[in-house]
């Protein structure tokens, strides 16, 4: 799909959007016939918004502005209530820690209390026993009536969903986990695809412990910088900031400059990282004579791309497993 500089003009504030419009990673801004309905919206749309000329589906070109650049709104019995703006990337960034929480380590809230905002990730599979997951978007919410959220696709396609189907849900918020059900009350696809939702009475949450840390079992190879040499090493765990391998004796040097390599399943798709590291710690291995050490490695200098797929990595198995 070749992408070009939308023509400013074409949008206007209070108008439905002539065509789909994207930014220049291709993820949709708007879709085709959603009305523009602030001038903030607008503003953002002329200012990253490129179109395809290609001709789509009309019942997959309709959307929402999902992306955190634009101010979001909750609906309740009063009104629309502005939410504070969103910092971070987009809708793959792991959500951040949040300072103050008035939420235990494990416990049962309400829906508003726990901050989960429009345009947020969440995983839905069906309360029937089967284990598939699909990854959906909070859209909104209005207080004790209903929930709105994306519906469940595959690959572009939507997947059945009926009215009074029970559903599972989780999300991520901060240091919780957050899980409820809901039954299916309405299934639109106009202007886009949506589902409408039970309001939830309670939300079981969850403390997520260890900073986002991931315990892992797989084989990664290191080395020093600037060295060709390679061996294999066993990854005991990974986070945004680092991770945990043993390696042999020879390099575990704290302060040690290395090189690490390792892949990961992101988002269905394996993921090769290539990363510059600084060994912060070494334990001996517990075994007397052993050719192993424990490291704590901190990468150093991560690249963007590699950033937010580590970032993605660590959600979903966090969101599973919660």
């Amino acid at each position: 799909m070749a992408l070009r500089p939308l023509r400013k003009d074409d949008l206007q504030l209070g108008k439905p959007a002539p065509y789909s419009i994207f930014d220049k990673d291709r993820v949709l801004l708007l879709g085709e016939g959603c009305p523009i309905d602030s001038q903030s919206v607008l503003d953002t749309l002329r200012t990253q918004g490129m179109f395809s000329g290609e001709k789509r589906s009309a019942s997959l070109n309709k959307g929402m502005l999902f992306r955190p650049s634009a101010p979001m709104h909750v609906v309740t019995d009063t009104g629309a209530v502005p939410l504070p703006e969103r910092r971070g990337g987009g809708a793959d960034d792991l959500p951040v820690a949040r300072t103050g929480s008035t939420i235990g380590e494990e416990g049962v809230v309400g829906f508003f209390d726990t901050n989960l905002r429009p345009g947020d990730p969440m995983q839905v599979r069906f309360a029937d026993g089967t284990t598939d997951r699909y990854a959906v978007r909070l859209i909104g919410a209005v207080d004790r009536r209903s929930l709105l959220i994306t519906h469940p696709q595959i690959e572009g396609r939507l997947i059945f969903v009926k009215e009074g189907q029970l559903l599972k849900l989780k999300a991520l918020r901060g240091k919780h986990a957050f899980a409820f059900e809901a039954a299916v009350l309405k299934c639109q696809l106009v202007p886009y695809p949506y589902l409408h939702l039970d309001f939830p009475a309670q939300v079981r949450a969850t403390s997520v412990r260890k900073a986002y840390r991931v315990a892992l079992n797989g084989v990664a190879s290191i080395g020093r910088v600037g060295e060709r040499a390679r061996v294999p090493c066993n990854m005991k765990d990974v986070s945004v900031a680092g991770a945990q391998v043993n390696v042999p004796q020879a390099l575990a040097q704290v302060n040690g400059d290395v090189e690490i390599a390792f892949r990961l399943n992101v988002d269905g798709q394996p993921v090769t990282f290539n990363l510059f590291g600084l060994i912060r710690n070494v334990r001996e291995g517990e075994d007397a004579g052993s050719q192993y050490a424990s490291c704590g490695i901190e990468f150093v200098d991560v690249p963007h791309e590699q950033r937010q797929a580590l970032q993605l990595f660590i959600y979903e198995t966090l969101l599973s497993e919660a």
